[in-house]
């Protein structure tokens, strides 16, 4: 008899470890859903109608106080430094300018760890025509788009990088020029850009304001007749943003600074009234070599579109609609709000897909040391939905 309760025993024990099946992180319960009779179907790989990326606006958040100055180009944006160089006779070998002739010229610039992406490509160096400021914002505040800023070019440079230093060769005549308007004290300011048609490529070097001076930029002349070499660090420096192009065609770019949103729209199913959405996991694959972050905080809203104009709202306020994400594999992976999907698959509300929005800490105009540029590029989008069915009626 005894024998005979154990095994009935164990077979209870089995029947409720078949029924389980897997182990969702839902809100309802799916393996509850399922031993109480109703069907549970997983969806695995729903495909986009349309993926892409938006760009917004340009944060005006004012970079002359940051730690970083970023330089290069990535995903259709060009990072511009501008750097202001104030010479006094101390800085000159001999206590003066006057009978030196200028052999070389450069900029060294620190990387900051192992902040940059692609190979070092040409970098173009120009001159401002219009004043500036480390305080300066270079957006128009009226539109949130780029201002221009008045400047002249003056040569392509191949800089070289030796022991995590960018030297960045510049042209002679910025000294010799400058010393010839002021003799005593003369000054000098240049930009550093990516030069047209160079490849990808993004480097994060150190600013003035750097916690480690031995990070910060410094301005080298060498002295023809072996005269002596000058040394100094940069009374200004800061940088900004140019938006030249779209993301390439395909690609899904979230950005802050440069506001650039990833908009989706999924093929979806209809379910029945009485179903529920338990699960929505968003998969993308993820370029690590094109982004720049250390995490982004996304907000996810429905788009909504009518007529020629579009809306983005939340859906609900469940807590999946803001997320900090810290992508760390070629395939990244986040739960979305089951609710939304749910509205649009029951036809409650018409799926007009959805946008991953960029959030920003920072009000305008705030300076924050630790302030800067950040992407992520995905490509890729599915989605694997579960939902169940209530069980039959009179089960």
């Amino acid at each position: 008899m005894r024998k005979a309760i154990i095994y009935i025993q164990c077979l209870l024990l089995l029947a409720f470890a078949v029924s389980c099946g897997t182990t969702d992180p839902s809100p309802v319960g799916i393996d509850l859903v399922g031993r109480s009779g109703g069907d549970v179907i997983e969806l695995k790989d729903v495909r986009t109608v349309t993926a892409r990326s938006r760009f917004k606006e340009i944060f005006p958040s004012v970079l002359g106080v940051a730690e970083e100055i970023l330089l290069g180009r990535m995903n259709g944006v060009n990072y511009l430094s501008l750097y202001r160089v104030e010479l006094s006779p101390t800085d000159f070998p001999s206590g003066s300018a006057s009978g030196l002739t200028v052999d070389s010229l450069f900029i060294e610039l620190s990387v900051l760890g192992n902040l940059s992406r692609g190979d070092l490509g040409a970098i173009h160096v120009f001159v401002p025509d219009e004043a500036w400021s480390e305080v300066r914002a270079f957006v128009d505040t009226s539109d949130f788009q780029a201002s221009s800023f008045a400047r002249s070019p003056l040569l392509d440079v191949t800089p070289a990088l030796a022991d995590s230093t960018v030297i960045v060769p510049l042209p002679n005549s910025l000294l010799t020029a400058a010393i010839a308007a002021d003799p005593s004290s003369p000054v000098i300011e240049f930009g550093l850009a990516a030069a047209d048609g160079s490849e990808n490529f993004v480097v994060a070097v150190g600013s003035r304001e750097a916690t480690n001076q031995s990070g910060a930029p410094v301005f080298v002349a060498h002295y023809a007749d072996g005269a002596g070499v000058t040394r100094t660090g940069v009374s200004l420096d800061t940088y900004f943003a140019d938006r030249e192009a779209d993301p390439a065609d395909g690609e899904l770019l979230i950005q802050t600074g440069v506001f650039s949103a990833a908009l989706m729209q999924f093929d979806l199913p209809t379910i029945p009234d009485a179903a529920t959405v338990n699960v929505v996991e968003l998969t993308m694959d993820y370029d690590s070599d094109r982004s720049f972050l250390s995490s982004l905080r996304l907000q996810i809203e429905r788009v909504s579109v009518s007529g020629s104009d579009t809306t983005f709202a939340l859906a609900s306020g469940n807590t999946l609609n803001k997320q900090i994400i810290n992508p760390l594999s070629s395939t990244f992976s986040m739960y979305l709000d089951q609710l939304m999907f749910h509205g649009w698959m029951s036809g409650e509300w018409e799926n007009q897909g959805l946008i991953l929005n960029p959030l920003v800490l920072n009000p305008v105009f705030e300076s924050v040391p630790d302030l800067r540029y950040e992407w992520a590029v995905f490509s890729n989008p599915r989605l694997r939905i579960v939902y169940s069915l209530p069980p039959p009626i009179g089960s």
